[in-house]
C-alpha cells in the first residue's frame, strides 16, 4: 500500500505563558523545559506523523505555527493565519483570565482572518491540580459558543510537563484538518497610517512590524531580523517605551538600506515615524 504523503498547517493560540511552546516542543520531540521564552513573531516546527484507520494510514507533515502571545499585537498576530488548516486554543488552567481572553480575543480575530477553520480548545498545565482556577467543564462552554468548532469532545486538559493528552490533542486536529481547505481569501483589512487605529505605544509596534514583515516577503521570514532589531533597540513587547520604538525605527530602515532604494527607505521611515507622532498627539 502506498502512502500518500500531505502537509498541514496548523497554529496556537492563547495569551503569553499559558504554555503553547512548551506543549509543541512535548509533542515534537517530548522534551520538556520551563523556561519562559517570549515568542516574538513567529516560529514554525515540523512534525511528521501518521494519521487514519489502520487499513488506510497516510503520512503527514505538520507545520506548527507558535506566535506571539501578547494582546494587542492583532495585525502581526494576523499575518501568520493565511493558508492555516486548524488551531489550538491553549488557557492556562491556574489564570481564569487566559481562558476569557481564548473567547474574547483569540476567537473572533481567528472567525474575522481566517473564517471558521477547525479548533481544539486546551487547558493547559493540568499538573497544578491545587492552583487550577477553571476546569474541563468551563472549556467545553467557550468550544460551544464558538461557531468554528462547538463540540466540547475535542477538548482536553493537558500538561507540557507529564505529557498527559499532549499527543491526543495533536494528533486529533491532524486528523480533523487532513481535508480542510483554507479560506480562498482572508480579510486583514487595515490602513497603516490610520491615525484611528494608533492607541497605544503598542499598536505602533503592532502596525510597524506587519508592515516590515508583508515588505519582506512574510511574518516567518522577517521574524529572525524583527527579533534582532528588538534587542538591539531594548524594545519590550509588553511594556514598549518611546525611545526604543524610535530605535527600533530606525534601525529598521538600515537594514531596508541594504535590499530596498533611498527612496522607498525614507518613505517607510516617514509613515512609521507619523505613526508615532498620532500616538504621541494624543498624550
Amino acid at each position: 500500500m502506498s502512502l500518500k504523503m500531505i502537509k498541514k498547517n496548523i497554529i496556537m493560540l492563547g495569551d503569553g505563558a499559558v504554555g503553547k511552546t512548551s506543549l509543541i516542543r512535548r509533542f515534537v520531540v517530548d522534551e520538556y523545559s520551563d523556561d519562559y521564552i517570549q515568542t516574538i513573531g513567529t516560529k514554525v516546527t515540523k512534525k511528521e506523523l501518521q494519521i487514519g484507520p489502520k487499513d488506510d494510514r497516510k503520512d503527514m507533515v505538520l507545520m506548527i505555527w507558535d506566535i506571539i502571545g501578547q494582546k494587542g499585537y492583532r495585525y502581526t498576530q494576523s499575518l501568520s493565519f493565511r493558508g492555516m488548516n486548524g488551531a489550538l486554543m491553549v488557557a492556562d488552567l491556574t489564570r481564569k483570565d487566559t481562558l476569557d481572553s481564548v473567547l474574547s480575543y483569540w476567537i473572533p480575530l481567528v472567525l474575522r482572518v481566517a473564517g471558521p477553520i477547525p479548533m481544539i480548545f486546551l487547558g493547559n498545565k493540568s499538573d497544578l491540580v491545587d492552583e487550577a482556577e477553571f476546569g474541563l467543564e468551563d472549556i467545553e462552554a467557550v468550544a460551544e459558543n464558538c461557531e468554528a468548532f462547538g463540540s466540547s469532545q475535542h477538548c482536553y486538559l493537558t500538561s507540557a510537563l507529564t505529557g498527559e493528552s499532549v499527543e491526543n490533542a495533536f494528533s486529533q486536529l491532524a486528523d480533523i484538518v487532513k481535508d480542510y481547505k483554507p479560506q480562498p481569501k482572508m480579510d486583514v483589512s487595515w490602513n497603516l497610517l490610520d491615525k484611528d487605529e494608533v492607541k497605544s505605544l503598542q499598536d505602533v509596534v503592532d502596525h510597524i512590524i506587519a508592515d516590515f514583515s508583508e515588505q519582506f516577503g512574510g511574518i516567518e521570514h522577517a521574524t529572525p531580523v524583527i527579533k534582532h532589531q528588538m534587542k538591539i533597540s531594548e524594545l519590550q513587547l509588553t511594556n514598549p517605551s518611546e525611545v526604543a520604538t524610535l530605535k527600533f525605527i530606525d534601525n529598521l530602515a538600515k537594514i531596508e538600506m541594504g535590499y530596498k532604494s533611498e527612496k522607498v527607505v525614507n518613505e517607510n521611515r516617514f509613515k512609521r515615524l507619523k505613526l508615532f507622532g498620532y500616538k504621541t498627539e494624543k498624550q
